[in-house]
C-alpha cells in the first residue's frame, strides 16, 4: 500500500511516527510504501482477510486441527509444542492451505535441519499421498527456485520446496516466495545468528509464516525474542526486549523479566502463538496417551592417576569443585574424557562404556558426545556402530539412520548438534551421554529422539561421568528440575491469558 503524507498536519505526522515502527517500510519523499498486511495496525482500513476456507484432512487430533486452523487465520503464527506433539502435520496443513491461498507464481518455502527433511517428506506421502508433493531444494539450487516467476498451479509439483538452514546464505533473494515456514526454529534464538537474521529478512513482508519448535527455554524467556521479530509482532529484538525486560548488566542472569510484566509478555505472545505441552490443559483430548518413563542412570567412573594428576595442575584442587569459566571448564572437560592437549591419556570411560552397553544385548543405544576426539575414541572403542559425524556425506548419514530405525545397525555414534533436533528415534530404548554441556535444550532434543508418543517401552538414559565432569552433569540435571516447574508454570498462564 501507499499513502502520501503532509508533515505540515499533526495526523499525519503521527502516522508517519506510526509506520516508522513498522517492520518494513519505505519512504519516497512524502509517500510512504508498505505492506497491505499493516494497514489495520495502522489504524488505516481493514485488510482484506477472508481466507480460502480451510479443510483439514482425516485423521488428525483435535488440537493439531485446532492449531493449524488458528495459525490459518491469522496466517502468521507460532507453535510452541513439546516433542512428538506432531508439530510436522500442523505446519504441513498450514503450507497445503498457504499454496492454495497464495496467488499464481508465489512458492511455500519449508526450512528445517538437514536430517530432518528425508522424514518430513515421506510424512507427508504417508498422510497425503500425492496430493501435497514436497520437492527438496539443494542450497545450490535455492536462489535459483525462489527467482523462478512461473511456479506451478497449488497442486503441482514445485509450488512447495523444503530445505536446510545452511542454505539460508547472503545469495538467496526473496524472489517468489509467498510463505516461509521454519521447523525447529529454535535455530532462531541467536539474536544475530546468520540463519536467523536471515529468516527474519526473507520474511519481511510476506501474509503467510509460521515457526515450530519445542524448546522456547521457558526459563529463559527472552529466546522468544527473534520469533516476535520474524512474527512482525515487534520491530527489533531490542523493542521487544525493552518491552518485558530489565537489562541487569554483565550477571549470569542479564535479562530479566519486569516486575508485574510475567502476564502480559504471555498475553502479548498468545496473539501469535501458543504454548503445548499437555492438549488437556486448553480442553484438547489427551489423544496421545501416556508417554512411555525417562530413567536416568548417573553412573560413577574412576578417574586415573594420569587425569587425576592433570586436574591438580589445571585447577590447583585435588577435585574439580570449581569449574571456572570457559577455558577452564574445556581443559576439564577433555580431561575427563581421554585427552590433553592433543593426546591420548589413560582414561577408564571408555571400557566402562563397553561394558555397560554389552549389558543390554538386544537393545538399540544412541551414544551422544560432543568433541571430535571423543568421537574418534568412541569409534575406536565400538568399531560395529555406525558414526554420524559432521563432515559426513548426506546419503551416508540417511543409510546410516534408516540402518538404525530398521534395527540392522544396533548402536549409534553422533552429537546432539547434528542428530539431536526432529528426528523420530524411538528405536532407541538406551541413551549414553559420553559427556554433557551446560546446554539443557541439547540434552533435552536428545533425549526427547527417543522418548516420543507411540514409544512402548521406557527409555533408560546412561550418563557415565567421572569426579571432573560430574558437576556439568549437575548442573544440566538442576536445569531439567527448572524447566520441568516453570514450564507447567507457562503453560498455566498462556492459556489463561490466550
Amino acid at each position: 500500500m501507499q499513502i502520501t503524507l503532509d508533515h505540515s498536519h499533526l495526523d499525519d505526522y503521527r502516522m508517519f511516527l506510526k509506520i516508522k515502527q513498522l517492520p518494513t517500510y519505505k519512504f519516497t519523499g512524502n509517500t510512504a510504501t508498505f505492506p497491505d498486511e499493516y494497514v489495520e495496525r495502522l489504524g488505516i482500513c481493514h485488510a482484506n482477510t477472508t481466507p480460502t476456507d480451510y479443510e483439514p484432512i482425516s485423521g488428525l487430533f483435535d488440537y493439531q486441527e485446532a492449531i493449524a486452523r488458528t495459525a490459518i487465520t491469522k496466517r502468521k503464527y507460532c507453535v510452541f509444542a513439546d516433542c512428538g506433539l506432531g508439530k510436522t502435520l500442523i505446519f504441513l496443513e498450514f503450507a497445503r492451505h498457504a499454496a492454495m491461498s497464495l496467488p499464481p507464481g508465489k512458492c511455500v518455502l519449508i526450512v528445517s535441519p538437514l536430517m530432518v527433511i528425508q522424514q518430513t517428506i515421506d510424512e507427508a506421502h504417508r498422510f497425503y499421498g500425492g496430493n501435497l508433493p514436497i520437492e527438496q531444494i539443494a542450497a545450490s539450487q535455492l536462489p535459483e527456485w525462489l527467482a523462478t516467476d512461473g511456479h506451478a498451479d497449488s497442486r503441482m509439483p514445485n509450488r512447495i520446496g523444503i530445505t536446510n538452514y545452511e542454505s539460508l546464505r547472503d545469495n538467496v533473494p526473496k524472489g517468489c516466495l509467498g510463505a516461509l515456514i521454519l521447523d525447529e526454529s529454535s535455530m532462531l534464538k541467536s539474536h544475530y545468528g546468520k540463519w536467523g537474521t536471515k529468516a527474519i529478512e526473507l520474511g519481511r513482508g510476506l501474509d503467510w509464516k509460521m515457526a515450530c519448535s519445542g524448546t522456547p527455554a521457558p526459563n529463559d524467556r527472552i529466546e522468544y525474542a527473534n520469533h516476535a521479530v520474524f512474527m512482525d509482532a515487534f520491530p527489533t529484538v531490542n523493542s521487544f526486549l525493552a518491552r518485558f525486560f530489565v537489562n541487569r548488566g554483565q550477571t549470569q542472569e542479564r535479562w530479566s523479566i519486569k516486575p508485574h510484566a510475567l502476564e502480559p509478555f504471555y498475553r502479548a505472545l498468545s496473539h501469535w502463538s501458543i504454548f503445548l505441552t499437555n492438549p488437556a490443559t486448553y480442553g484438547w483430548k489427551d489423544n496421545c496417551g501416556t508417554l512411555p518413563p525417562i530413567n536416568v542412570h548417573v553412573h560413577d567412573v574412576e578417574m586415573t592417576d594420569e587425569q587425576i594428576n592433570l586436574t591438580h595442575k589445571a585447577t590447583g584442587d585435588l577435585f574439580a569443585c570449581r569449574m571456572g569459566g570457559i577455558t577452564n571448564r574445556a581443559t576439564l572437560a577433555s580431561i575427563g574424557k581421554g585427552w590433553h592437549k592433543g593426546k591420548n591419556i589413560a582414561s577408564n570411560k571408555y571400557e566402562f562404556m563397553r561394558s555397560l552397553i554389552s549389558s543390554w544385548p538386544d537393545e538399540s543405544t544412541l551414544i551422544w558426545c560432543i568433541y571430535n576426539k571423543e568421537q574418534d575414541l568412541l569409534e575406536r572403542t565400538f568399531p560395529e556402530a555406525g558414526s554420524i559425524r559432521g563432515d559426513t556425506p548426506h546419503e551416508q548419514r540417511q543409510t546410516l539412520v534408516d540402518d538404525f530405525k530398521a534395527g540392522r545397525l544396533r548402536t549409534l555414534i553422533s552429537k546432539p548438534k547434528i542428530l539431536g533436533f526432529g528426528l523420530n528415534l524411538e528405536r532407541a530404548t538406551r541413551q549414553v551421554f559420553s559427556g554433557l554441556q551446560d546446554s539443557y535444550e541439547s540434552y533435552y532434543q536428545a533425549v526427547k529422539r527417543s522418548n516420543r508418543y507411540g514409544a512402548t517401552r521406557p527409555l533408560n538414559v546412561h550418563i557415565p561421568v567421572t569426579d571432573i565432569e560430574l558437576p556439568m552433569v549437575e548442573n544440566v540435571i538442576r536445569k531439567a528440575h527448572l524447566v520441568q516447574r516453570d514450564t507447567e508454570q507457562q503453560e498455566r498462564i498462556f492459556c489463561k491469558c490466550s
